[in-house]
């Protein structure tokens, strides 16, 4: 029967001038011919397919005579492909499919038409590696993950670092779908047997990974994952999952800019950190630290999580092979500071301060904060209190509005000491407190990211070397020249500034006697004078050891450059808000000098403060005091 059909066909095929087709052909002289209403499958694409040296029959079981038996069975991959198909029918992506989808025509949706399959190794196959995204979209880009999922798979996938590597063929072998979803065994993330399972992510992505895979598996992270913890991450708990970018894109989780911020969604959250007995917000106290204020200011350089703690391998501190081990932290610190020494142990990288101290460092750096909080206070509430008094007093009696440049008060050489005082001080004020509130927007209006940041460090040292100069030049001033020695020794405190701050106070509190005849120089000037040279002494000793840091970090404890650097942040505090309520108003706010004393820039005072003797009409008036 066979044999009577295929000589038929072959004899219409020679009548119509084709070639006489080989063995096996005996079908395609059927489903090649466009004059046949059999369906069609041309000859030229099934040579070219993976099956082309099968015989139909190997596919189209009991369809090997004709006419064909309506009955027989319909085509199966499942004979040769027996583990993919097994694979698939239990994979939650093949149910879902199956369901619309039996059979070959499972397997067609993905690997393309039956008789035009190419290899997975042909770039026209839709199953090559690099034709597997756009494959996948065929059928995602019909439901809606956007609403389900928040993300349109292909459309994320497009910007990632795999995903840009495929599609602009930087890199053939980056991770497709299929990488780390699986293929025939696909199952749902939620399904433990899906290689996307939480737990199982470590071992997919290992499998391009293997060295992170491999520093990743003695971390404290996989330790407790392997324990079944949840909340332990995995590589795409850092890394993300369809929005994965390269660690140098300043979009990625692993940015050195954002690494601060994808750390503390564990180690900032409140109930993991109730949860697993963690310490109280590393993140928060990292952002206080010297590296942490840096940071935020957009000095990306400075030290991170990573820097320290490492990325893969993260081990606790008391572990000896950990990073952050007592006994490792020179080398750690090392990476960045070279000359690095030895007493780094000694101290706290995350500081706190909290109520119960642990050691005797801690304690002292508990006292002195405290000190310093209280000095704050109680000098510029004195302060607050005192120039209240002698406001209240003068506005009874009415300020003195006079100003005639009669005696000299202040040398052209003190007046450019004072100038340069002046904007000394002011930048080291702007700039010190733009460096601790980098968020603030006195900050953001001048200095932004890495340049804002290296323009107001730069600024800063500027500042501090000119503040400097002057105080090396004014000690030599007061030492070695007469109208210095002559100043300094006018500035001295005496006997008669107490008895002349009691009358002051007698008078204005109690409105009892007059005000003092003050000399040259009142206590006033003088305290504020003195004030400045020990300040002065405070603020450079401590800010040379965060200026170089390097020779500092070789021959002092880190629990010592904390503490200087405590010192130096509330020192400053003190400073600027004694320049606000001090000297502004003996030399601005002051009735009788309003709306300004003049002596910065013309060197002279009204003579009528000068003259004013005890005893007459005016000593019933404000008290009479220089301002300088």
């Amino acid at each position: 029967m066979k044999g009577k059909y295929f000589l038929a066909a072959a004899a219409l095929l020679a009548w119509a001038g084709a070639p006489v087709l080989a063995a096996d052909d005996s079908c395609l002289a059927c489903h090649a011919n466009k004059a046949m209403t059999a369906p069609q499958m041309p000859a030229v694409r099934f040579q070219k397919s993976v099956h082309k040296d099968l015989g139909c029959a190997a596919c189209h079981a009991g369809k090997d005579d004709y006419p064909h038996d309506p009955k027989a069975p319909k085509v199966s991959c499942d004979a040769c492909h027996q583990k993919s198909a097994d694979a698939i029918r239990a994979s939650d992506h093949g149910k879902l499919l199956l369901k619309t989808k039996p059979g070959a025509a499972l397997c067609a949706t993905c690997h393309g038409p039956a008789h035009e399959l190419r290899p997975v190794q042909n770039p026209a196959s839709p199953v090559h590696h690099a034709n597997i995204p756009a494959t996948c979209n065929r059928c995602h880009q019909k439901l809606d993950f956007q609403a389900k999922f928040g993300l349109e798979p292909f459309a994320t996938y497009s910007r990632t670092v795999h995903g840009r590597a495929i599609l602009e063929r930087k890199d053939s072998k980056a991770a497709v779908c299929t990488d780390c979803h699986g293929a025939h065994d696909l199952d749902f993330s939620r399904n433990s047997l899906s290689q996307a399972y939480k737990f199982n992510i470590p071992k997919t992505c290992g499998r391009c990974h293997a060295e992170a895979l491999a520093a990743y598996s003695r971390s404290i992270h996989a330790l407790k994952a392997r324990a079944g913890i949840r909340e332990a991450p995995v590589c795409t708990d850092c890394h993300g999952e369809h929005n994965i970018t390269a660690h140098q894109e300043a979009g990625s989780m692993v940015y050195t800019g954002s690494i601060v911020k994808t750390c503390s969604a564990c180690h900032g959250s409140e109930r993991l950190i109730a949860k697993f007995g963690m310490p109280l917000d590393p993140s928060r106290t990292y952002l206080d630290s010297y590296h942490g204020v840096a940071f935020v200011a957009g000095n990306l350089a400075s030290a991170n999580c990573a820097s320290c703690h490492r990325y893969h391998d993260v081990l606790p501190s008391s572990d000896p092979a950990s990073s952050v081990n007592p006994a490792s932290l020179k080398k750690t610190c090392g990476a960045c500071h070279r000359r690095a020494g030895e007493l780094l142990h000694l101290g706290k990288v995350h500081m706190t301060f909290s109520t119960t101290a642990h050691d005797i460092r801690e304690t002292v750096r508990q006292l002195v904060r405290r000190f310093y909080l209280l000095i704050i206070v109680l000098t510029i509430g004195g302060m607050l209190l005192h120039n209240f008094l002698d406001y209240k007093r003068k506005l009874v009696y009415g300020p003195n509005h006079l100003h005639n440049p009669h005696e000299l008060r202040l040398s052209r050489n003190e007046r450019i000491q004072h100038l340069v005082l002046l904007a000394s001080f002011m930048g080291l004020g702007y700039t010190g407190f733009c460096h601790t509130y980098p968020e603030a927007m006195w900050t953001r209006a001048l200095f932004q990211g890495a340049a804002g940041a290296a323009w107001r460090a730069f600024l800063h040292r500027f500042f501090a070397l000119t503040f400097i100069c002057l105080a090396a030049y004014h000690f030599y001033w007061v030492a070695a020249t007469t109208e210095g020695r002559r100043e300094i020794k006018s500035m001295s405190p005496r006997w008669r500034d107490l008895l002349d701050f009691l009358q002051l106070q007698r008078y204005n509190l109690l409105h009892r006697g007059g005000p003092p005849r003050f000399d040259r120089f009142n206590y006033i000037e003088k305290a504020e004078y003195w004030a400045l040279i020990w300040g002065s002494g405070v603020m450079v000793g401590t800010g040379c050891v965060a200026w170089f840091r390097e020779l500092s970090l070789r021959f002092l404890s880190k629990w010592f450059i904390d503490l200087c650097l405590l010192i130096h942040y509330m020192e400053a505090v003190l400073a600027c808000l004694a320049i606000l309520i001090w000297h502004l108003y003996w030399t601005i706010f002051d009735p009788e000098v309003y709306p300004m004393s003049w002596a910065w820039i013309t060197g002279r005072i009204s003579a009528r403060h000068q003259q004013r003797k005890p005893g007459t009409q005016e000593q019933d008036g404000p008290p009479h005091h220089d301002p300088v």
